[in-house]
């Protein structure tokens, strides 16, 4: 495999392809998720408890996806010369976020089921998440300049405001239905 096609498949994947992957990917880290009790609650958050019902799961994933999608999307419409389509920006956004299943699926691992606090698991868990967060990033921010096609100071203030935006209202969401 190309290895920029790693860090950028939106050359080759896109569109409702992208939206379908993309769809099963989500569904398959929430279910991951719900069963070792993995919270994505914002973007750059996870934490661990097997307190909440499926919804919860599903909640989290769905609004950390949309809420940024809907942002970026927006923002492409008022920065971008270009025709952009909606199902370009929530088909790759859902696509960029496939790396995330790391830490749910690395979970399924009886070694990392249960563990202290401040233990290596717990380090090693967390690390797994910050790469696959990095990785998730990189693979967002590539898709948002290819979907919208923006460059320069444009594709990055853009970026940074509404992943910024797209957290606030995903933990505001979140505080009101847990």
């Amino acid at each position: 495999m190309n290895s920029r096609l790693f860090f950028n498949p939106f050359t080759q994947i896109a569109g409702f392809k992208s939206f379908i992957i993309g769809i099963l990917g989500l569904l398959i880290t929430t279910v991951l998720a719900y069963n070792t009790g993995t919270h994505f609650n914002g973007f750059l958050n996870i934490d661990f408890a097997k307190d909440s019902h499926y919804w919860v799961y599903l909640i989290e994933n769905l609004s950390n996806w949309l809420f940024l999608s809907v942002f970026l999307h927006i923002s492409g419409l008022i920065l971008s010369h270009s025709k952009i389509r909606v199902i370009d920006t929530l088909g790759t956004m859902l696509f960029s976020r496939i790396p995330l299943i790391l830490a749910p699926l690395v979970r399924t691992i009886p070694l990392f089921q249960s563990f202290v606090i401040q233990s290596w698991e717990m380090y090693f868990i967390i690390g797994l998440y910050l790469v696959s967060l990095i990785w998730t990033i990189i693979l967002l921010f590539n898709a948002f300049k290819i979907s919208c096609n923006l460059r320069n100071e444009r594709l990055i203030v853009s970026f940074i405001i509404s992943m910024l935006l797209s957290e606030v209202c995903t933990k505001l969401v979140l505080k009101f239905i847990t």
